[in-house]
């Protein structure tokens, strides 16, 4: 069996290795932005003498038909790769390209689905494999994974999550490639929904409408890649990495006042609907801090974060 790869994200590195180990690898395919992942791609590539191939955005298209007539694999799959795959390209192997999406389908289409279900408090998300077609995230479903969304869990710890799924599925992948059982089953378009990047005034906590609960969600769905929720307090923009929701106020308070900011308790702060959140973990541009930390800097109860930018 000979296949290629496209990839450009860390999601796509647990697969990567297993296809890596199993020597069914011509090439693998990357963008030609820099990342920290490019780094570990070459790296794993080289210990197995597989080229890696970089391509620019202007003249992907013929560049990639190029490489995939001179490889002729039996199918290309891609894994967290940023640009469309061109119609012309899509039937040239003898299986097509098949798409790893690192959400459910079709419900969940789009660049950036998990933050949005991270941030609405969707239970349960998963890796739909799928036959690609010329319409984003089109065509038949293979395979489907499920990963529970627990409270706890961040942005980036469900990512290293939906990467080992992604394992357990390459692996069904590589067996119905053997055997070519590849029939799938097609999407209801009338379920399809699309999630783009958000906006940046989509990351700001709104103090006089999340309660505690939406904006431990949204600190989650931040953390890492943008450092946590922003949010300002006298003056100085931070971010929100990590957060516990407490419970319910006794008394009405204003939302985004400081209840309370010691070492003890912590840095308690009153949200939407009389509930309390406690910030565990903040980044300012002096570095990560435990949220009591902000005493140091002359913060107290009774001051009040911004509620939007």
């Amino acid at each position: 069996m000979k296949l290629l790869a496209l990839c450009n994200d860390r999601l796509a590195l647990p697969a990567l290795s297993q296809l890596l180990q199993a020597g069914v690898l011509a090439g693998v395919g990357m963008s030609s932005r820099e990342s920290e992942t490019h780094g570990v791609v070459k790296m794993l590539c080289a210990n197995h003498q597989v080229p890696v191939r970089y391509f620019r955005k202007e003249g992907f298209a013929t560049e990639l038909e190029a490489w995939v007539r001179e490889t002729s694999p039996e199918a290309v799959l891609v894994k967290t790769f940023p640009w469309k795959i061109p119609a012309e390209v899509l039937d040239i192997p003898r299986h097509g390209f098949v798409n790893f999406h690192y959400a459910p389908l079709p419900q969940y289409r789009g660049s950036n689905p998990l933050f949005w279900m991270m941030k609405d408090g969707v239970k349960e998300t998963g890796v739909t494999v799928h036959r690609m077609t010329a319409e984003y995230d089109d065509g038949p479903v293979l395979f489907r994974s499920s990963v529970p969304i627990y409270p706890q869990v961040t942005f980036g710890m469900l990512c290293t999550q939906l990467g080992f799924s992604g394992v357990e599925l390459t692996g069904k992948l590589l067996e119905a490639l053997r055997t070519g059982d590849l029939l799938g089953s097609n999407q209801d378009v009338a379920l399809a929904g699309w999630y783009n990047r958000p906006k940046p005034h989509e990351l700001w906590i709104d103090w006089n409408r999340m309660d505690a609960e939406a904006i431990r969600r949204l600190a989650n769905a931040c953390n890492p890649w943008n450092k946590g929720a922003p949010t300002r307090l006298n003056g100085w923009t931070m971010g929100i990495s990590y957060a516990t929701p407490l419970g319910i106020l006794p008394n009405a308070t204003v939302p985004g006042t400081i209840l309370a900011l010691d070492e003890r308790q912590g840095l308690h702060v009153a949200c939407a609907g009389n509930t309390v959140l406690r910030a565990d973990v903040l980044y300012t541009e002096e570095g990560f801090i435990p949220g009591f930390a902000l005493a140091g800097f002359g913060m107290k109860p009774g001051m009040l974060f911004k509620s939007i930018t």
